[in-house]
Formats: C-alpha cells, sequence, structure tokens
C-alpha cells in the first residue's frame, strides 16, 4: 500500500509542475504573440522605409518567457529604450530595445547623414531624431494591432531614452528586475547598414491578456460570418423555391453550350485608372496612420526660469516670452513642431492659421532649441 500513496514531497512537485505549466506560455499562446508581432512589426518596418528611404526588412520574432534581471544580464551597455504605454483596447507598457550602433545609424540617416561617419555616443541630437522615427514606427504598429483586433488600440507618445536597462528599471516603478517578462526578438535590417536584432519585453500577462481578447475577437467574427451565410442561404432557397418556370428553364442550345467541355464565357475586366504620379506603396503607408489620434497645441513662445522664480509668480505676474509681438507662432502636434502660423479670431473663439510647413530637419533643430 505504502508504495501505491504519493509522498508529500511528490504531491508538491505535481501540484509545482501544474502551476508552472499554468504561467508558462503554451505554444499556441507563443504563435499567436509572434504573428501580431510579426505584422506590426512589418507595419512599423514600412514606416521607418518611407522616413529613411531605404530597404528595411525584418524578419519573423522570436518569443521566449524570462525575467528582466535575465535580460538586464545580457545588455550592460547603454541602449535606446523606447517606452510604450497602451491606455484602451490594451493595457499596460512594452520596452523597446535598440543596441546602441543601430540606434546612432537610424538618427544619422534621418539627420541627412549616409550612417557610416557615427558619433562615439549619442547626444540629444541623435536622440531627438530617434524620437521623430519612433514616433511614427510605434503609431503605425498600433494602427495594425487594430486592424487585428477590430477595436480602437490607443498608446501613449512613446518615449525615447539612452540609458542603460538596469537605471531603467531601478527609476521606474512600472518594473521589477524579478519579473516574469517576454521577449520578442526581431532581426532587422537597413539596406548594407545594419543587421542586428531589436527586442521587445511586455509583461507576461499583457500578452496573455492580448491572445485571449485577440481568440475572441475571432470567435465573435467567425459565428458572425456564419450566422450571416445561414441568412443568405435561407434567403437563395426561397428565392429559388419562388422563381417562375420560364427563368429556370433554358433553352436546349443552351444546355448543350454549359455543358459541351472546354466552352468558356469571358468579358473585359475594367480597370480603375491611377491618376498621375499615384504611389501605391505610399497610399498603403498613409492609410496605416490615418487613425491615429494626435495632440495639437499652439505655442506662443517660450521663457526660462528658475524654480525661486516660480515660487514667486502669482495673480498679475508677467512672463515675458521669446517671441516679438507679430512673430509667427508654433503649432506641435504630439509636442512635435509641424507648422508655422498665427493666432486668428473667429466669432469668439480662437483659431490658427498655418503660414508655413515645417520640414523634418528644422523640427528636429528646433526640438535642440
Amino acid at each position: 500500500m505504502s508504495k501505491e500513496i504519493l509522498s508529500q514531497e511528490e504531491i508538491d512537485a505535481l501540484l509545482e509542475s501544474e502551476a508552472k505549466e499554468k504561467s508558462d506560455l503554451t505554444p499556441d499562446e507563443k504563435d499567436v504573440i509572434g504573428e501580431v508581432g510579426n505584422i506590426s512589426m512589418g507595419a512599423a518596418a514600412t514606416a521607418l522605409h518611407n522616413i529613411l528611404d531605404r530597404s528595411v526588412q525584418i524578419t519573423t520574432p522570436q518569443v521566449s518567457l524570462t525575467t528582466l534581471s535575465s535580460v538586464i544580464k545580457e545588455h550592460q551597455k547603454p541602449l535606446v529604450l523606447v517606452e510604450v504605454g497602451y491606455l484602451s483596447g490594451l493595457q499596460g507598457v512594452n520596452l523597446l530595445v535598440v543596441e546602441e550602433r543601430d540606434a546612432a545609424v537610424i538618427a544619422d540617416l534621418m539627420l541627412g547623414g549616409e550612417g557610416k561617419d557615427l558619433p562615439g555616443e549619442i547626444g540629444e541630437m541623435q536622440l531627438s531624431a530617434l524620437s521623430e522615427a519612433m514616433n511614427q514606427m510605434i503609431g503605425s504598429a498600433s494602427t495594425s494591432m487594430s486592424q487585428i483586433f477590430n477595436r480602437e488600440i490607443e498608446i501613449s507618445p512613446p518615449t525615447t531614452e539612452y540609458i542603460t536597462l538596469e537605471d531603467k528599471v531601478e527609476r521606474s516603478a512600472k518594473f521589477e528586475s524579478q519579473e516574469e517578462i517576454v521577449q520578442i526578438s526581431f532581426r532587422i535590417s537597413i539596406g548594407e547598414l545594419v543587421d542586428s536584432t531589436i527586442v521587445q519585453l511586455a509583461p507576461k500577462d499583457f500578452l496573455k491578456d492580448l491572445v485571449q481578447k485577440l481568440v475572441a475577437g475571432q470567435l465573435s467574427l467567425i459565428e458572425g460570418a456564419e450566422l450571416k451565410n445561414g441568412k443568405e442561404k435561407k434567403a437563395s432557397s426561397r428565392e429559388k423555391e419562388t422563381e417562375p418556370e420560364e427563368k429556370m428553364g433554358n433553352s436546349k442550345v443552351e444546355m448543350e453550350e454549359e455543358k459541351s467541355p472546354g466552352t468558356v464565357k469571358a468579358q473585359k475586366m475594367d480597370f480603375e485608372e491611377l491618376e498621375p504620379g499615384t504611389d501605391i506603396q505610399d497610399q498603403r503607408s498613409i492609410e496605416l496612420i490615418r487613425d491615429i489620434p494626435l495632440q495639437l497645441t499652439v505655442r506662443l513662445g517660450r521663457a526660462r526660469k528658475t524654480i525661486k522664480e516660480i515660487l514667486e509668480l502669482g495673480k498679475g505676474s508677467i512672463i515675458e516670452l521669446d517671441r516679438l509681438a507679430g512673430e509667427d507662432v508654433d503649432l506641435l502636434v504630439n509636442g512635435k513642431l509641424i507648422a508655422k502660423g498665427e493666432v486668428v479670431v473667429i466669432e469668439e473663439n480662437f483659431a490658427f492659421r498655418i503660414k508655413k510647413i515645417i520640414s523634418p530637419l528644422e523640427r528636429i533643430q528646433d526640438i535642440e532649441s
């Protein structure tokens, strides 16, 4: 009898094994996560290609479960970390890890260089250029995810930092070094300049929730399609029952023509004419980002004050700005300078009239000023 009864240690081992299996990612979950990552990062690669005017390729990702402490040991040097917060549709924070040299190449190309004469380390100007690129990449990725999930996926503006992963974890309350985290590794190439790996780090619970919502969404679509097909079949059946006999019958000649082998009825295909200068790839790329919500701000000017001066402000205080009366003011989109113009009044409301669209280089220079 004693051989048939499990010991307490054996029972604990079985329970621990069962709990571990439930906590780990299943092969199906890894496949779903990899496919979502493949589609969203593919959209990001398209956006980066349009920005840099270079060939950008991203391979199918590798998905693995690890801890932040293990990832920190693998990445000791400073990196470019892009933090992405999901506000609606999905809830949580992801980190995109870009190697220093890869980030330097992208920044140099953004600033009009050839991606070859790279600085010793990433400075403020390079980081600003990278922020511009990452904003567009992440925006395109979130739009493609909205299409996959058939729901709005809203994200906060990504924050880009040049920092070690260890310092990032220590400074942020959103991450814990012993936390289980999913590492999604993408192989990226940019022309002949970059052949490296970009890593996405996401909490395990965040991705398990992602899989559940995606599966639930797909099931609802399938059920809706089956219901629609069932109604169409019933409607078609009723139409056939009430169809007049003269419409159902064909002449003997027509029947023979339809039955004769090799007889094919063909008609000319009408293709929609493209307007001169239309670029299909550009149209598709624009469609990816049309639904992204953006925050517009009109900036009259700026001023620099010490903490002492700020504390002394009160009702009636006047702050002198760095802009002359009548000088153009700025239009910011998600904190980025996009255009210059003037403030006008329409009935009782303020409005902004655009006078000049800012080039990408001028935008980056404004960030530095």
